[in-house]
């Protein structure tokens, strides 16, 4: 299984320098760890279209009927 994670560090603080360089060290030694520098712009667009998709929880309600209804067809 394939998680995707992102992690917002602060690249000018202790904290962050440290947890980008374990990260850049487990990436090395171990496979399946990949380190990608993101575009912020492009997070942020993301962050702010997740938040206005989300369903209610009526469209929830109505979505999940809609399905059981196809189901028994």
């Amino acid at each position: 299984m394939e998680i995707m994670v992102t992690i917002e560090v602060n690249k000018r603080t202790k904290a962050g320098k440290a947890l980008i360089e374990t990260a850049r060290l487990m990436a090395q030694k171990f496979k399946g760890i990949n380190i990608t520098e993101e575009n912020t712009g492009l997070v942020t667009r993301l962050k702010q279209n997740y938040h206005c998709d989300l369903l209610t929880e009526s469209d929830k309600c109505s979505f999940v009927e809609e399905l059981r209804t196809i189901a028994r067809e």
